[in-house]
């Protein structure tokens, strides 16, 4: 008989700052690239075995609860409530906090090939790239394993913080629960980039929203050794220095258009030649491409996307499309550094960010372009988040449907890159058989620690 696993909530808690956000920061201002940003939840996973037997998950979780306060002190406008597209009110409302029980062990979850539709079980039900704006900008959710492991949760608004930040506020966390008895450095924070990028009047003001649609996700996991190869590759081909998310990119770029053209979109065979183009829109941290550099301490978003376009009967291999990507994101970081401040930046910024919006214009009759979004979480230390119970074996994310993205993030070891892909059903059974693609990583491997 199939183990069904079966996940229970059995607590939800309500986590308000250790200490009350003063009157001069019950408002704190969104910038432009806040207001860019999609208003969805951006979720990470995290796991950790049990490494601590002789402390229960009870007195864990509540480690977990007390930190937790004492970080939203620091980080005040995660516990308040988004009242609008200009401001957060820090009205200490607090973070949702959430215990769980799951009828499995943590082994069988992670060496037997994770699975979406198992991660989805460890995440609070329903958040995953949902609207962040309703409810609390920031719910955790901790699930306790038949081992004794753990699994946690952390679902942040994109509205307030990006990526690098909530890296940044996990690690914090961490450091706190982790070390009370010797004290943590002291956090400074700076909450300003609505004063350098304040909300301007554009015409263009529609955000990415993710289009939810049943569709696969898959994993593939490319080792130090095999982007190696894609880099000598890449490399021979005259591209200087490939990096590795240059080299990795332009292979899943190549496999799906291959793919995308071999199913046609889904759409009938005498609508094919309507797809025209493709385009792979690739987010930046802009911080320290402006001039001068935005410190990482200011809390918020500031990220942009460079545009590679694949024409209508463009045949692109692995080192014509590693070069578009090269060339494509130097330029983008030639036109910021050019334009660091106010306006001009962001009405850049709205025009290359047009089509991964959805607010590209008309590309002639019959016309389709098909759109791709990526992000690299790579060169975050997401595996440095040690509670006091050791670091995590496993750092992932969900995609719950969010089609045509791929995210990328670095292996444990530091060396390989692990790709999340989500795909139409179609689509994904030509990209996920591609033998050239095969030949360079893992689909979907086991977790070993």
């Amino acid at each position: 008989m199939v183990h069904e696993r079966k996940q229970e909530v059995f607590s939800r808690e309500i986590i308000r700052p250790s200490s009350p956000t003063p009157d001069r920061k019950r408002i704190h201002k969104l910038s432009f690239f806040d207001q860019l940003s999609p208003p969805i939840y951006l979720p990470l996973l995290y796991f950790y075995p049990n490494q601590d037997p002789l402390t229960p998950f009870a007195s864990k979780t509540q480690l977990l609860k007390t930190s937790l306060s004492s970080a939203l002190s620091k980080y005040y406008p995660l516990a308040g409530r988004i009242r609008d597209s200009f401001t957060v009110d820090c009205n200490d409302e607090g973070a949702v906090f959430l215990e769980a029980r799951m009828n499995s062990k943590l082994a069988e979850i992670l060496e037997d090939s994770p699975v979406d539709e198992t991660l989805k079980l460890c995440f609070p039900d329903g958040l995953c790239y949902q609207n962040s704006n309703l409810s609390s900008p920031l719910t955790v959710q901790v699930t306790g394993f038949d081992c004794g492991g753990m699994a946690l949760a952390v679902c942040l608004s994109h509205t307030i913080i990006d990526v690098s930040g909530m890296c940044s506020f996990i690690n914090y966390w961490a450091a706190l629960a982790s070390s009370s008895a010797y004290g943590v450095p002291p956090l400074l924070l700076e909450f300003n980039l609505a004063e350098l990028y304040p909300p301007v009047d554009l015409p263009v003001t529609k955000t990415f929203d993710p289009v939810i649609v049943r569709c696969v996700s898959r994993r593939f996991v490319f080792d130090g050794s095999n982007i190696g190869k894609l880099k000598g590759i890449v490399a021979a081909g005259n591209v200087e220095n490939p990096t590795r998310m240059e080299v990795v990119l332009a292979i899943l770029h190549c496999s799906a258009i291959s793919a995308i053209r071999d199913v046609g979109c889904g759409s009938p065979i005498a609508e094919r030649e309507c797809v025209l183009e493709t385009e792979l829109h690739s987010a930046v941290n802009l911080r320290s491409r402006v001039v001068p550099p935005v410190p990482a301490s200011s809390v918020g978003n500031m990220a942009s996307t460079f545009a590679v376009f694949t024409p209508k009967g463009v045949e692109t291999d692995l080192v014509s499309f590693a070069g578009m990507i090269r060339e494509a994101k130097v330029e983008n970081f030639r036109s910021c550094a050019a334009r660091s401040r106010g306006e001009e930046l962001c009405t850049f910024v709205v025009e290359t960010t047009k089509g991964f919006r959805g607010e590209q214009g008309s590309e002639g009759s019959g016309s389709r372009r098909h759109v791709f979004g990526c992000s690299s979480w790579c060169g975050f230390p997401f595996y440095e988040a040690d509670f006091g119970w050791g670091k995590p074996v496993w750092v992932t994310h969900t995609f719950a449907g969010a089609k045509d993205i791929i995210t990328m993030m670095d292996t444990r070891n530091g060396d390989g890159i692990e790709v999340t892909v989500c795909l139409e059903g179609g689509v994904m059974a030509a990209f996920e058989t591609d033998e050239k693609l095969l030949s360079f990583c893992t689909i979907n491997p086991g977790v070993i620690w």
